[in-house]
Parts: structure tokens; sequence; C-alpha cells
């Protein structure tokens, strides 16, 4: 969702609205703030900005999304307890399944419904289990071949829900879990786009660049900011020290450790190369988590079309929403 369309949501509540106002006031402080953090080496210089919680921003956007119309529930998902947003759309498109990256929420994959309601009958953004409203399962953290049963299991639903198949969605380790559901389903799949998604074979030098808990949450910050974006997105500022505490929680380290450990470190060639059915790869040309060189694995899916999107980093959809909503839209009108 864009800015206009959450303050627009927000205006029902007048304390939330008023709270965003406020964090909207920072916008200056915080871009000063993202130059100094350029300028002393990753020295975060946030003195004054409010060190906001994920989970208040997640109440925000929870807010917002209700205000735009969605349906919000948890309900059994193969066994986990699992949250979902839905929209009511109103297109002949197939139904769209969106799947956030590791530690991430629905919120961070909302911008692309307003490109997805006038072309799919029902848009569902879904939280894997520990994530967003999600709760943890009770045996602790889930493998990523558990998170792809989740995900296999909602498109199940979904299809038998609206006699079709599904177009997923997906950013990094949601763009994996879609082209995985794609290759163990592909029934079920009427095509996959997936933005930086992981999944690609990586190297041990490239796992070893992967940040595990932060002892500074100021340094953390500034860690993350440089690796998911080209150009940070100055809400992110807000919730950038907060983030950087969750990227060491057991529900996301348990995938990186698995990768260490040279389990799920990638979904594979003979996987990648036996998916058949259309692929469209947007790929943040400026992303340094995950290397550049992944795209030649996706590029080897038969028939798979390959966007790089300049001066963007690991999350298309939030740094450069306009072109990753055109080339979603794009990608599903060809779509029977």
């Amino acid at each position: 969702m864009s800015e206009e369309t959450l303050a627009e949501a927000l205006e029902r509540h007048p304390e939330p609205r008023r709270l965003w106002l406020a964090l909207a006031s920072q916008r200056k402080r915080l871009g000063l703030a993202a130059r100094r953090v350029l300028a002393q080496g990753g020295q975060l210089a946030l003195r004054g900005v409010p060190d906001l919680s994920l989970d208040l921003l997640m109440r925000l956007a929870h807010g917002a999304m209700l205000a735009q119309g969605a349906e919000s529930w948890t309900a059994s998902l193969h066994g986990y307890r699992v949250h979902r947003y839905a929209f009511a759309g109103h297109g002949v498109g197939p139904a769209a399944l969106l799947l956030h990256g590791l530690g991430g929420s629905a919120s961070s994959v909302a911008p692309l419904v307003p490109a997805l309601v006038p072309r799919s009958p029902r848009v569902v953004l879904l939280e894997l289990p520990g994530h967003g409203r999600s709760p943890q399962p009770a045996s602790g953290p889930l493998s990523a071949r558990e998170y792809g049963a989740v995900v296999i299991a909602c498109a199940e639903e979904m299809a038998r829900e609206h006699g079709g198949r599904v177009v997923l969605i997906g950013n990094s380790l949601g763009g994996a879990l879609a082209l995985y559901a794609a290759h163990e389903r592909p029934d079920l799949c009427a095509g996959v786009v997936g933005m930086n998604p992981a999944g690609a074979e990586l190297s041990d030098e490239a796992m070893t660049a992967l940040p595990r808990a932060f002892d500074d949450p100021n340094l953390g910050a500034a860690h993350m900011a440089r690796l998911l974006f080209h150009r940070t997105p100055w809400p992110f500022w807000l919730v950038a020290r907060d983030f950087a505490r969750h990227w060491g929680t057991p529900t996301v380290q348990r995938i990186l450790d698995d990768a260490r450990d040279g389990n799920d470190r990638s979904l594979g060639l003979d996987v990648l190369t036996d998916i058949h059915v259309p692929v469209l790869i947007l790929w943040g040309a400026q992303d340094r988590l995950l290397p550049l060189r992944s795209v030649e694995d996706f590029a080897r899916i038969a028939g798979a079309r390959v966007e790089m999107l300049q001066g963007c980093g690991h999350i298309p959809q939030l740094e450069k929403p306009a072109r990753t909503r055109r080339a979603v839209a794009a990608f599903i009108d060809t779509l029977k």
C-alpha cells in the first residue's frame, strides 16, 4: 500500500493517525541520519528518531489493511495455526498468493495488492508460522521445506475455493517457496513471480556474509539497511533497530543455520530446471544480501523471464513499488 492509502486508512483511527503523522515528521531527520550512516562508515546516528517495534508497525499495517477491506483470520494449515489476509478482487485471472521473506510479514508484500485486485478474483497474503500474526509452532521454528508444505496447503485451499490454479508471488524466502511449490505441484500453479528470490546455489563465502545476531542494534540497523536496500526507504529507519534485534531470533536463524550446515541451502538446479510453469524473476541489481550470480541459476528455468531493476536492492516491492507493480501486472496479464 502507498503512503497515501495508509494515511487514508488511518484517518478512521484518530490515535494511530496522530502517531503516523508524528512519524512522518521524522522524515527529514531520517534522511540526514541516512547520510551520516554513509559518512561515518556505518556508525548509525539516529539520535532523536523513535526506536519503534516491528510489532507496532504490524499493528498499524493491520489496521490499514482492514480499513481497505481486507479479511483477516487465523486457521489451521498443514497442522499449524497460520494467519492470512485476503482481498476480494474483480479480475478474471488466477487467484494470487503473496509470500513475504524471512523474518518479514504480510505488510512487506502489501504494496502489490493494488496491481492484483483488478486482475484476480482473490488476493491472499500468507504469514508463515512464527511470522507476523501467525503464532510460533509449539515444536519451534520450522525448516524451509516445512514452510514449503504450508504454502502448498494454502495454494490447495485456494484452488479448491476458486476452481483454478494460483499465481504465487514471493520475495526472498517467499520467492524460493513459490518456486518450490511450482515444482512440487505444477497442477496448482498458474505462474510464479520471484522478487530477488532465495533458492539459488550459494557459496560458503556467500553464506558467511549472511549476518547472525547483532550485539549493537544501531550497528545492526546500519548493516541490514546496507544489505537490503540501495536507497533505504525512510520508514525502515523507524524500525531498523528492532529489525536488527529480530534478525537474531531463532525463527530467522533456524533457516540460516540450516543453510550454513548444508541443508536446504538452495533449491538445486535439478529442481529449477524442472519447473514448467511461466516464471518472472525480478532482480534488484544492487542486492547485497544475495549474490548477483543467483540470476544465472534462475535464468535456467525453462522459459523464465528475468528483469533487472537498476537502483534497487533486495526488496523491490518496497524500494521500487511502482516499477514492481507494473512488471507483476504485465506478467499476470499473459497468464491464461
